[in-house]
């Protein structure tokens, strides 16, 4: 499990299964393609959401953005006091804390990407737009 904090609120993410790994790595695969574009064979600058990235993001169909939104958060949960509530329970296709807002909601899909399936696409970028090496 991974733990990680966003916005003051400590997030704990487990494992995504190998089939949600590979449906949310080849969903990923037009954006990994436009993130490398736009990096140009180097690592993220200022510019690394370029047009080449919004159209991607753009390009994607709604059920493939729920698909990988929904998958990744699905496996996380939050501190509250001495327990850990999810966030999202599987299938359901409401967040279960008011507070995540979509900055939120994508750093914590960021995380969970990044940990299962970072090394998949070799280099790639973190939530926080910094260079993170292969697994």
């Amino acid at each position: 499990m991974t733990e990680f904090e966003i916005n003051g609120q400590t997030y704990q993410a487990a494992k995504l299964d190998a089939f949600k790994q590979f449906h949310i790595a080849r969903r990923l695969a037009p954006l990994h393609a436009g993130l490398s574009k736009a990096m140009g064979g180097g690592t993220l600058g200022e510019d690394a959401f370029s047009p080449a990235i919004a159209e991607a993001v753009a390009g994607m169909p709604d059920a493939d953005c729920d698909y990988i939104l929904q998958s990744c958060l699905a496996v996380v949960k939050r501190r509250q006091g001495d327990r850990w509530v999810s966030i999202m329970a599987v299938g359901a296709k409401a967040l279960t804390f008011d507070d995540i807002d979509m900055g939120a909601m994508l750093q914590v899909a960021g995380q969970v990407i990044t940990e299962n399936i970072g090394g998949f696409f070799g280099a790639s970028a973190d939530p926080s737009g910094a260079a993170i090496p292969p697994a």
